[in-house]
């Protein structure tokens, strides 16, 4: 996501929107059903706050593909709209269809909707390819550096004593400290803490971690949902390839990423459209990497979130009686009737 599409007016919006409808119906073929009518209300609330009447809407691209003129905006809308048929899988190649059509209207055909259409059939590569871009801002790291830094701590080469011993250091501080809370929340996970040999998420994804508690967001699926959600708007960066597979991932059960276990039923709307809103929200692009977060480590988490301009409001993590795991408990403890077993849906 970029500024454009939070800047639409009310009548803009409604073209936008109506584009959403027309994709997730095939353009009338197919009913609305309530996860995607749920979507385009939270898109309506939370990046355009307008108030509009859904059912009025036509289901058609009739009339928008001419009005939304921009070529940047319609690059955008179409980003957004490649989520869309991964919300339910009845239809979904249908809508696939439909979002093809519209690529093709406005001549969308870079790596991100190749990649999206290529996933309706099963084929992942262009999705991952697409999603690389966001390794550096969002994992601190290019794929080339993960990729190594994964094999050396299966190899148990990682570890670093001096930053296991920062970490640890961190445990003395107070609870409300940035740095503390940090701390639990890789207690919280039962996850090391960043420095220990043979510990390959957290030696690989410590951005990716601070961005959880900066933001506010667990280790729950939906907490990374909306983790994605809020960078992407936050960073100005385009979040779409990653978003389109972790929707997949967490939603319908695809394998996208196999380090992870694939979910179902686990998109809120509500809370991932209320993510990019909290993220657009924000004074500082703290992505950067000009920006260095270990000098804060022992500031109280409300200012460094008031430095930023990180509003608390939506979050899912708000104070001492919530874990950083969430409900569902530590990420490698998780039962539920939700997480998809393996070959569920199954990619060629």
């Amino acid at each position: 996501m970029n500024t454009k599409i939070f800047d639409l007016n009310e009548a803009e919006a409604c073209a936008v929107l109506q584009i959403f409808k027309a994709v997730a119906t095939d353009e009338g073929r197919l009913p609305l059903h309530e996860i995607h009518q749920k979507t385009l209300a939270a898109i309506a609330e939370h990046v355009f706050h307008a108030d509009v009447d859904l059912s009025g809407l036509p289901a058609s691209f009739a009339g928008p593909l001419e009005s939304i003129a921009d070529e940047a905006l319609r690059h955008e809308v179409v980003h957004m709209a490649s989520v869309l048929p991964y919300l339910e899988t009845d239809d979904l190649a249908e809508r696939g269809e439909a979002l093809g059509r519209l690529a093709k209207a406005w001549k969308v055909s870079d790596l991100t909707v190749k990649g999206a259409l290529s996933l309706a059939k099963g084929h992942k590569t262009l999705l991952y390819l697409d999603s690389f871009r966001t390794n550096k801002p969002e994992l601190g790291q290019g794929v080339a550096a993960l990729s190594w830094g994964f094999l050396k701590s299966s190899l148990h080469l990682d570890g670093d004593k001096k930053e296991l011993a920062r970490y640890e250091s961190l445990r003395e501080l107070p609870a409300y400290t940035f740095g503390r809370t940090l701390v639990a929340y890789y207690e919280d996970n039962l996850f090391p803490l960043p420095g220990s040999v043979g510990s390959p998420f957290s030696n690989n994804l410590t951005a990716h971690d601070r961005h959880h508690v900066l933001a506010g967001y667990d280790t729950t699926p939906l907490g990374e949902l909306c983790v994605f959600s809020f960078d992407g708007a936050l960073s100005r960066a385009n979040y779409s390839g990653a978003m389109i597979g972790v929707v997949a991932q967490f939603q319908l059960g695809y394998a996208y990423d196999p380090t992870v276990r694939a979910w179902r039923h686990q998109f809120d709307p509500d809370m991932v459209y209320r993510a990019a809103e909290r993220g657009h929200a924000c004074k500082v692009n703290y992505l950067d990497e000009s920006i260095d977060l270990d000098t804060l480590m022992t500031k109280p988490l409300n200012e460094v979130r008031e430095h930023f301009g990180i509003p608390l409001e939506g979050a899912l993590v708000r104070g001492p009686d919530d874990r950083w795991c969430g409900e569902m408990g530590p990420v490698g403890e998780r039962e539920s009737p939700d997480i998809a077993k393996e070959g569920l849906l199954k990619f060629d």
